[in-house]
């Protein structure tokens, strides 16, 4: 084996190896944003946890392969349908399942607190919003 083939190889190796940690970490990435994201959450602002501006629930993949969870989002009688992706180039965002395209991008705060920005239609008249977890929400 030449050396131009033995430095390939241990090219190949190790770019192997780094892969295999991104892909491990960015797992745990996923679980952490799921984490925090889990639960039901109420506006602050006059919200009630009966009828949650925000509820995630079950874990899923987008129509790309991503990382996603189902949620919906309601405000003033209007429910939006969609997946929030937790890992991936387009993590925090919540997109419609139909078109793959933005509705609101999502940011979780401290303090049990989450920050919905919207971004697309059908919500794009809607203000931004930092709502509450609702207390015994999470699994």
């Amino acid at each position: 084996m030449g050396l131009s083939s033995r430095i390939f190889l241990i090219a190949m190796l190790v770019g192997l190896s780094a892969s295999a940690a991104y892909a491990q970490n960015n797992v745990g990435e996923a679980d952490n944003v799921a984490k925090a994201v889990a639960g039901s959450w109420k506006n602050p602002a006059g919200g009630a946890c009966e009828t949650a501006y925000f509820k995630v629930g079950e874990r899923t993949k987008t129509a790309r392969g991503e990382d996603a969870m189902v949620g919906t989002v309601s405000d003033a009688g209007m429910v939006v349908p969609g997946q929030l992706i937790v890992r991936g180039a387009r993590i925090g965002q919540f997109i419609n399942t139909m078109n793959d395209k933005v509705i609101f991008i999502f940011e979780p705060k401290e303090g049990n607190k989450l920050t919905l920005t919207p971004m697309g239609p059908p919500v794009l008249s809607w203000k931004e919003v930092t709502l509450d977890l609702c207390p015994g929400s999470r699994p």
